[in-house]
């Protein structure tokens, strides 16, 4: 890999970054020489080198043995016109609810093209997407959106929030909007080709192939931003630029991805928001659900007046895998309290208890732990927010529960006692639950 030439291209992509900061109208004409065989190289290398093959059947690894021809001769089908977006390979992953999602996947020589545009538009788009934004972005995570939400009532003195869900998001993107909100800053005809290309590309599902005639496939390297994209000029810039000046009171918007909630101080202000919200979504071709989406009161005056007897029941919403709901503090005043949303939690036990049932006589004792360990690791490092230890103490347990069982069916006779598996717990411990996001890491 020829790293100067590489370098050079990421100071160019830190330039592009200065002008679009600096000049936020700026549309960009050039850009597609960026897309050389250094740089796609480096692309290649930002991939997942596990993820499944596309409809050609290479892998990653495949695409490694002769790299450096490969790119080169991707490089020149580009340079000649001659390159083609290859159809989608779909498949269904199941949700966090229970239900299933379809998930595309690309050819590896389409992912390396797709990183690499994404790459260059990336650099422009940080520069516009607004602090309300934190799905897919580069420093942002989906605890710092818990964060905004919990200071917005918090600080913010937010009594309403308007929870929406936005039925079938990715697929129902319209091709027509998104290139014209692409063009607000990208008129480059070969990046906007590529787009287009990838946008019409078809997809094969057991043999059948379809078009598609809006939407972008879930799994594309580049989805992910243009998603973003959308709702950037779709949701985020009418709400902070055209809808919050003209309330009475304060209006917040946390966004990832396509979970949003948006908090009002206002009862006025929520109510009108919410009249405007499907009729604003409706012109880009997006539904809210009516059975997921709601406006409730959520904060501290509901929370005490609620306390006081009022005849109300506290309210509650679900956001990035947390119920949310109000609670007292140890010092006696109102705070956000959130556990783990209970399908997410049934869902990730069934998931473990099927791999130990597959596990149980393939591997040792230490494998097993080895693995139970990474599995724990990642679900603490997620739901260890603070106020969250019952839920994931509770989790554990059922978790050291399971293993015990499977262990015990390993043959006909019983594997090991109680006290027997304590003993190897004792020299093969597992992670135990903790909490990696405290109070002062909300208030810091």
């Amino acid at each position: 890999m020829d790293t100067e030439s590489t370098t050079g291209v990421y100071t160019k992509l830190n330039r592009i970054a200065e002008i679009a900061r600096s000049k936020p109208r700026e549309k960009f004409l050039s850009l597609a020489h960026l897309l050389n065989e250094q740089f796609l190289t480096t692309c290649f290398y930002e991939l997942n080198r596990n993820a499944a093959a596309g409809i050609d059947k290479q892998d990653w690894i495949d695409y490694e043995k002769d790299l450096s021809i490969n790119i080169e001769m991707l490089v020149e089908r580009m340079k000649a016109k001659q390159y083609r977006a290859q159809d989608i390979r779909r498949v269904w992953i199941p949700k966090p609810d229970g239900g299933e999602r379809p998930l595309g996947i690309l050819t590896i020589e389409d992912k390396i093209v797709q990183r690499g545009t994404a790459n260059i538009l990336n650099a422009i788009y940080e520069q516009d997407f607004l602090d309300s934004s934190y799905g897919f972005r580069e420093g942002r995570s989906c605890h710092e959106a818990l964060k905004a939400v919990e200071l917005m009532v918090m600080k913010d003195g937010v009594n309403y929030l308007l929870d929406v869900d936005i039925k079938g998001y990715f697929d129902n993107i319209n091709h027509e909007w998104l290139m014209k909100m692409i063009e607000e800053r990208v008129v480059d005809t070969t990046i906007k080709n590529l787009i287009g290309k990838w946008l019409k590309v078809g997809v094969l599902e057991e043999g059948k192939r379809t078009e598609m005639e809006e939407g972008t496939p879930q799994g594309g390297v580049i989805s992910p931003l243009l998603a973003n994209i959308y709702l950037h000029y779709t949701l985020d810039l009418w709400l902070e630029k055209h809808i919050a000046p003209r309330m009475k009171g304060k209006v917040k918007l946390v966004r990832y991805a396509d979970d949003f909630v948006i908090g009002c101080s206002n009862e006025e202000d929520a109510k009108a928001i919410w009249k405007l919200l499907p009729e604003r979504l409706a012109k880009f071709g997006l539904m809210m659900s009516k059975e997921k989406s709601r406006m409730i009161e959520f904060g501290k005056k509901a929370f005490y007046e609620v306390k006081r007897g009022n005849g109300k029941e506290q309210g509650t919403f679900d956001f990035l895998g947390f119920t949310h709901y109000m609670k007292y503090s140890r010092k006696g005043k109102a705070c956000v309290g959130r556990k783990t949303i209970g399908k997410r939690m049934r869902r990730k036990l069934k998931e473990i208890n099927t791999q130990l049932k597959e596990w149980r006589n393939k591997m040792k004792f230490s494998i097993i732990c080895k693995k139970l360990r990474r599995v724990l690791s990642g679900y603490y490092n997620y739901y260890g927010f603070a106020g969250n230890t019952r839920a994931i103490t509770k989790f554990h347990f059922i978790v050291v529960k399971l293993w015990f069982k499977w262990l015990n069916r390993r043959s006909q006779k019983r594997s090991f006692t109680w006290e027997e598996f304590n003993k190897m717990l004792e020299r093969y411990p597992l992670v135990k639950p903790k909490i990696v996001k405290t109070y002062a890491w909300i208030y810091s």
